[in-house]
């Protein structure tokens, strides 16, 4: 049936709905028409290995991945007059910014002190956070003033909170550093620029470099970006994209279970390493880095081998 439709799409003029019928028949089934020539896959694999894959599919058809086309940080494929992008499928709709995570950590916990306060441990199997006394829980993630990063507050019966931000297993950015760490990033672009180590292109009103730029953050940067100025205190950050599975009483502690406990620095290592990503954004027009371009806070897994690591 695939040979059919390729050679079916060859001898005829593609559209849009015969590109996502081979993307289909490919595996790929979460789609999302973005407009009359740009298809999305909604998918939590490796995206740049997603697209590889696409350009793989469209061979017959000339398609290209291009890791620079349009504001992704990896790119996109073109086939012919249309585009395929590849998304992350759980930051979609009301998973947006993680606040269904939150929700689920709220209510269970709201569930397990409605009748009186507990204790609390939180633990990824090799570490545990053990918090006494707490009688509830509250959403504070819109409160970011002076740094702050907790997600939500444990609260003690004497009136104590205690600060948890909470990142889900595929989550790659710490945080949008736009504000700061621009003139960083404009520093590191305009001297790469000078140097012929990158291509700066006017596109209109807006810039767009190739590639991207990443660069590994200092101590105190990470510090910063990761806990803010009321994590490291009594809190701790928890990465875990949670079930109520995952909320079990035990003895007489409220046990949650997670996948990694972040309380220091040297949790920062690995996949959790921190770099500042400087990527196109055509929609960052009034940037202060360049029009169109934006830089992010990112987990060492955003930092793919199309980024130029300066």
């Amino acid at each position: 049936m695939a040979k059919l439709l390729a050679d079916a799409i060859s001898n005829f003029n593609l559209t849009i709905a015969e590109l996502e019928n081979r993307l289909k028949l490919s595996g790929y089934k979460n789609l999302k028409r973005d407009s009359s020539r740009t298809s999305s896959i909604l998918t939590d694999k490796n995206r740049v290995e997603v697209l590889e894959h696409v350009e793989e599919v469209f061979q017959d058809l000339g398609a290209l991945y291009d890791p620079n086309k349009g504001s992704s940080s990896i790119g996109a494929v073109t086939v012919g007059q249309y585009t395929v992008k590849a998304r992350p499928a759980s930051k979609q709709g009301s998973f947006s910014a993680g606040i269904q995570n939150e929700l689920i950590m709220i209510k269970s916990v709201e569930q397990y002190t409605s009748n009186g306060s507990i204790n609390v441990r939180i633990t990824d199997g090799v570490k545990s956070k053990v918090y006494k006394d707490i009688i509830g829980i509250e959403e504070v993630g819109r409160d970011t003033s002076g740094r702050k990063k907790a997600d939500v507050n444990l609260i003690t019966k004497f009136n104590k909170r205690i600060p948890i931000s909470i990142k889900k297993d595929n989550a790659e950015m710490w945080e949008s550093a736009d504000s700061y760490w621009a003139d960083k990033a404009k520093k590191i672009i305009d001297s790469l620029e000078l140097k012929k180590k990158i291509k700066v292109e006017s596109v209109g009103s807006i810039f767009k470099i190739t590639p991207n730029v990443a660069t590994l953050a200092s101590p105190e940067e990470k510090k910063n970006v990761v806990f803010g100025s009321d994590i490291l205190t009594d809190g701790c950050v928890v990465v875990k994209t949670f079930s109520p599975k995952d909320f079990i009483i035990k003895d007489d502690e409220l046990v949650i279970n997670t996948t990694k406990i972040i309380d220091s620095m040297n949790d920062l290592r690995g996949r959790y390493e921190v770099y500042f990503l400087i990527r196109n954004d055509s929609s960052r027009k009034g940037s202060k880095i360049r029009p169109g371009l934006r830089v992010l806070a990112v987990q060492n897994t955003r930092i793919n081998k199309n980024v130029l690591v300066v």
